[in-house]
């Protein structure tokens, strides 16, 4: 039987970000950040992505609104905040039959400028109009080769820190912050207790946001008082950071922050 084809679209998202001279929240600097959204041809220059109709920006809950349309190419958006968070990123095409693209999005503040490549792998039997607009010839891939056979199956994935794993590092900051200033997320690929019978991670990780600035302080010291090799901790002096990684703190430690945030938000 004659194997049918897929269509192959390769693109990258783009992302910048500085800190913002002057600016800072309860003592912690606010970083101007950009992502766009850029098609890349088989010979990896940038094209452009007629075949989307828009972009949407489903953004952390703090910002408002938190879900950006952008309608022209390369659908950038651009925000401020102090806070690093996974967003989803959602491509919806010309024609209104194909279903979106959902990529997710890594938005940290290791590099000033970082890239990172997806594919979207498209069904063959498209209309002839949007076939236009993918402008072909375009490399193609079996069907089998993707895990499924619908459009938006991402074959590259996105870049992630290994050390971090799925739970990405936190920075322990306060959360009244403006409507244009977004928070650190907690993305545990599972629920809270599961690594702690006694602690909701998610929870924890927003009782770290309610506490006040010098329960802060405290709460850096309890965490590098019981330190050890195998935690993921960092402290960045000249930006004003401090990362942790709580998938490494360990259960005794993790009980410890939970009781220390239960008290000081009685």
């Amino acid at each position: 039987m004659p194997q049918h084809k897929s269509i192959r679209k390769e693109i990258k998202v783009v992302t910048d970000q500085n800190i913002v001279k002057g600016q800072k929240q309860m003592g912690f600097p606010i970083r101007k950040w950009k992502i766009s959204l850029c098609g890349v041809n088989a010979n990896g220059e940038e094209e452009q992505m007629p075949y989307v109709d828009h972009v949407e920006y489903i953004l952390h809950q703090s910002f408002e609104p938190p879900v950006r349309k952008v309608t022209e190419y390369p659908f950038s958006l651009q925000e401020k905040g102090w806070g690093e968070f996974d967003m989803k990123i959602m491509l919806h095409f010309v024609d209104k039959s194909v279903p979106p693209f959902v990529l997710d999005h890594d938005l940290h503040f290791q590099s000033p400028h970082y890239e990172v490549p997806q594919t979207i792998i498209f069904k063959s039997d498209l209309k002839a109009g949007f076939l236009k607009l993918l402008n072909l010839p375009s490399s193609t891939v079996s069907d089998r080769e993707s895990s499924n056979d619908s459009v938006g199956e991402s074959v590259t994935q996105k870049r992630r820190r290994d050390v971090l794993m799925k739970e990405k590092s936190k920075r322990i900051k306060d959360d009244r912050s403006s409507d244009d200033e977004s928070i650190a997320d907690s993305s545990v690929a599972g629920s809270g207790d599961e690594w702690n019978e006694k602690v909701n991670v998610h929870q924890l990780v927003k009782n770290f946001q309610l506490l006040q600035p010098e329960d802060l302080v405290e709460l850096v010291q309890i965490i590098k008082a019981n330190q050890t090799a195998d935690m993921y901790v960092k402290e960045d002096g000249e930006a004003g950071e401090f990362h942790i990684d709580l998938r490494t703190l360990g259960n005794e430690l993790l009980t410890e922050l939970w009781q220390f945030c239960e008290k000081k938000l009685e």
